[in-house]
């Protein structure tokens, strides 16, 4: 009889493990089926993003900058006379400038900044 003991023990053992390795193998599936399977839309809808932000411009220039009689929007390339740069460069200070200016702030003309507020680099200020 020992021997019987021993056979029917020993199935049953390893009925019990291949039982036990069943179920943690379709625990495993189930999970990875679950993990994978298409998500449900959201009825909540998301904000979009924009692709390009809103830029922000100066409607108003800051309080230090208010003491300067005017500062000056120049065009692109534009080269003053010097190491310094071009005076009041609003570009310079401010970034681009929009579609209000505020107040203090104007483009550059020539008829009217050359050698009075800036010399550009090509303009011989001591002539004449």
């Amino acid at each position: 009889m020992p021997f019987c003991k021993h056979v029917i023990m020993s199935s049953t053992a390893k009925l019990a493990t291949a039982l036990a390795a069943l179920v943690l193998a379709a625990t495993a599936v189930a999970g990875c089926t679950v993990a994978t399977a298409p998500q449900t839309a959201d009825p909540t809808p998301k904000p979009t993003v924009s692709a390009t932000p809103t830029p922000t411009y100066l409607t108003e220039l800051p309080e230090w900058a208010r003491e300067n009689s005017r500062w000056l929007i120049y065009p692109d390339g534009f080269e003053c006379y010097g190491t310094e740069g071009c005076a009041n460069d609003y570009r310079a200070f401010f970034g681009e400038p929009g579609p209000v200016l505020p107040e203090g702030v104007e483009y550059y003309e020539p008829a009217r900044h050359d050698c009075v507020v800036v010399q550009p680099a090509s303009v011989d200020c001591t002539a004449g």
